[in-house]
């Protein structure tokens, strides 16, 4: 079972690598150069293309990518469902919890227009997906998420420079 479910969290990473591969290879040049103004300021360019698909409107680009770190988020956390009951995969759990909290917050801080709100909601889940694998780290072992965790990350970050581009 173990093995199994490396493979089956590898997928996402494999399906987003190819996506990105693929968005980034056949966009017609004039949505290649509308999504690269929204990504142009972010830090993982090609994750956020493959994450807006298109998006010119800054308000619905910041919505769509919270939406995908959300999903991605509950993924995660129903995967660590599948690890057992132990002290750090019941962290772990509790961190996705909460991240998918605090996102979903995000979401209708975005609709209030709330944008302290929706920066710390955002800059919350970034350090729950760290203490996740901070739990694993202070018990001495490699953290299973860490690959997720990153990714997450990312997303996240990229959803706080998308933010600063919304009026």
């Amino acid at each position: 079972m173990g093995i199994n479910i490396k493979h089956q969290c590898s997928f996402p990473l494999v399906f987003l690598a190819t996506a990105t591969l693929l968005l980034a290879g056949q966009a017609t040049a004039i949505a290649t150069a509308t999504v690269s103004d929204l990504c142009a300021a972010t830090e993982y360019k090609p994750l956020c293309r493959a994450t807006l698909k298109g998006i010119t409107d800054p308000n619905a680009a910041i919505e769509a990518s919270i939406n995908q770190v959300i999903l991605k988020s509950k993924h995660a956390y129903f995967r660590s469902r599948t690890m057992g009951n132990d002290e750090t995969t019941e962290i772990c759990k509790e961190m996705y919890d909460d991240a998918i909290t605090d996102l979903e917050n995000s979401l209708k801080a975005l609709k209030a227009k709330d944008k302290g709100t929706l920066d710390s909601n955002l800059s919350a889940a970034i350090s729950y997906y760290s203490s996740c694998d901070d739990s694993y780290a202070e018990m001495g072992q490699e953290s299973p998420f860490s690959k997720i965790n990153i990714v997450l990350q990312h997303m996240v970050d990229n959803c706080l420079v998308l933010a600063t581009q919304i009026h």
